[in-house]
């Protein structure tokens, strides 16, 4: 999948022009988990980026890899809340390796092929720090059309967490959240979890 010239031809559904409403849900039922130095892989023009930096956590770091993403994400933050890098989860630079406290993940997991899903995993383990925290939201349940298969891919929740069980993580909450964009009710689940081992 080439997402640079999904933007240019404008085919991004996932762009809704505003953060995840999970956002604010987590944030208030698990408000301690939301601070510190954070990333956002996959982080398209930066929505959620900019609302993790104006409650509570920073600095945030958006990553993307289409360039056209994260040029709109620079341009639309013009406050300067969030920073954005293009990054390559499966080559990451040296300087995001152990640097943050806190992955925030929201269509970037089901944006790929299941079989990259361990791998992702990985990505996100190598650039936590010691007990670092992933908070979530993943599409558990897309709508697709009859014969689609994605993206978005669809986990079970039993994948879901002997995903990141498998890769040394602990979950601490999770639920099936009340809030969502249009369409999405009754479709995600939210996850907190902890880097153990």
């Amino acid at each position: 999948m080439n997402w640079n010239e999904m933007y240019e031809r404008g085919e991004t559904p996932w762009e809704k022009g505003q953060p995840t409403p999970v956002l604010a849900e987590m944030h208030a039922k698990r408000p301690e988990v939301f601070q510190g130095q954070t990333f956002v892989p996959g982080c398209g023009t930066g929505h959620d980026a900019r609302w993790l930096a104006e409650h509570g956590c920073g600095p945030v770091l958006g990553a993307d890899i289409a360039p056209l993403a994260i040029e709109r994400a620079k341009a639309t933050d013009t406050q300067g809340l969030a920073s954005y890098r293009l990054i390559d989860l499966f080559n990451l630079p040296q300087d995001v390796v152990g640097a943050f406290d806190l992955v925030w993940e929201h269509t970037c997991l089901c944006a790929l092929d299941p079989s990259m899903r361990q791998q992702y995993v990985q990505a996100v383990r190598s650039v936590l720090k010691k007990h670092g925290m992933v908070a979530g939201v993943f599409f558990i349940n897309p709508e697709m059309d009859p014969g689609e298969t994605g993206p978005p891919f669809g986990i079970s929740v039993a994948e879901l967490e002997s995903l990141w069980s498998a890769a040394g993580f602990e979950l601490l909450d999770a639920w099936v959240p009340t809030a969502a964009y249009p369409g999405r009710e009754g479709r995600e689940r939210a996850v907190i979890l902890r880097l153990v081992s």
